[in-house]
């Protein structure tokens, strides 16, 4: 994965992470990002997928698709600040990439306790987590349920205010 950083008179160098830590690596859209690392990326360092392995995550979603020279599975929640500062440490984790999420919006509505948990109280440890390592990169990927509704435009810019319409979108 390479990342682009501001540099003094506008040039932007390549950042190489030499270890990604994806959280909710077994899910759909996690699972996909970490196929992609080891093909299409060309992604070359190792990937740690720290997974809680709930009803959203299947670890037959990387069948195959991983090499297992540079590839570390840990079944973990993301609240386990412990655990989670533990294989930063034990695997030289320069970079996150969040997608640990509780993610079914009519769920959210009528059991909301789950996705506070997961999505506030596990984002705000790793951001915790992340302020404790200088120079490690997070990357938080969210919904565009955050925007609420989608309008008569058909999409959301940077510039769309939040209006979210459920728990799982707040």
């Amino acid at each position: 994965m390479n990342v682009e950083e501001p540099k003094p008179g506008g040039v932007k160098p390549e950042r190489r992470f030499s270890s990604l830590l994806v959280t909710g690596g077994c899910g759909f859209i996690g699972s996909a990002f970490i196929r992609g690392l080891f093909s299409s990326l060309g992604y070359s360092g190792k990937v740690v997928n720290l997974d809680a392995l709930t009803y959203a995550g299947n670890p037959e979603n990387l069948a195959g698709a991983v090499d297992p020279e540079r590839y570390v599975f840990v079944h973990a929640d993301i609240r386990d600040s412990d655990t989670v500062r533990s294989v930063i440490q034990q695997h030289s984790v320069d970079g996150v990439v969040n997608f640990a999420a509780e993610s079914h919006v009519d769920r959210s509505i009528v059991t909301p306790e789950a996705f506070i948990e997961t999505n506030i109280v596990g984002s705000f440890r790793l951001l915790e987590l992340t302020r404790q390592y200088p120079g490690l990169h997070f990357h938080h990927v969210s919904t565009d349920e955050v925007y609420g509704s989608l309008g008569p435009s058909g999409a959301f810019s940077e510039d769309t205010a939040y209006a979210p319409n459920s728990p799982y979108a707040a």
